[in-house]
């Protein structure tokens, strides 16, 4: 009987539901709590991701950026985040070369309006051309001019490419009711301050313009 009576005992204890006055229980938690705190630590260590801006859409030579034109975005990048803007800090200033729609806007790209190398300067060219075209579409701009004391209406030399890879600034709004060959509306490409003179004297002189898009080409959607 008191074998029993020892045995039931030793079971009633086994079975005692713990109290936090255990040490055994105590040092359990205490274990939890560490790992965790341990595991939380390490992933901060190995995690390089940075935050970052990104462009919205794209930003051409000459515009000015707002916070309106950009987002915070959480990117891994080596070396952090150097050479590109990061919150809580606004790029501001004018667009220096292009940034594409979901681009990371790095510190080269913003600079002073008197850094910008290129302008926009406006050509007439066909409506089927117009329509084709979106702004920050990519194209070579190949001029004919007229033939020296020719009188015809198609009298041009033969065409040669005046600018290579120029971005398309501004189209014709769909709702404008002009016709780009009258020259109400035109279309803008970002040249080379090298090149906007030829090319104005290009177009003053009645040279006919053909922008030609180049491979991968931003276009617009039918």
């Amino acid at each position: 009987m008191g074998e029993t009576r020892t045995a039931d005992a030793r079971t009633a204890q086994r079975l005692q539901k713990p109290s936090w006055k255990d040490g055994r229980l105590i040092a359990g938690v205490l274990l939890v709590v560490v790992a965790m705190l341990l595991g939380a630590m390490t992933l901060k260590h190995f995690d390089s991701s940075v935050q970052v801006l990104r462009a919205k859409h794209t930003l051409l030579p000459g515009d000015i950026v707002s916070a309106a034109d950009v987002e915070v975005v959480k990117v891994r990048l080596d070396g952090g985040r150097k050479g590109y803007f990061g919150p809580p800090g606004k790029p501001g200033g004018t667009v220096l070369r292009e940034v594409r729609a979901g681009e990371l806007v790095p510190t080269s790209a913003i600079g002073s309006a008197a850094e910008v190398k290129a302008k926009s300067i406006g050509v007439p060219v066909s409506g089927s051309q117009a329509a084709a075209l979106v702004r920050g579409s990519v194209v070579d701009v190949w001029v004919a001019r007229r033939t020296p004391g020719a009188t015809g209406t198609n009298d041009f030399q033969q065409p040669t490419r005046e600018v290579q890879r120029a971005t398309v600034h501004r189209v014709p709004s769909a709702g404008s009711g002009l016709g780009v060959s009258t020259g109400g509306d035109q279309v803008y490409v970002l040249v080379p301050d090298v090149k906007v003179a030829t090319l104005i004297e290009s177009v003053n002189g009645g040279a006919k313009v053909t922008l030609v898009p180049a491979a991968g080409s931003p276009m617009k959607s039918n």
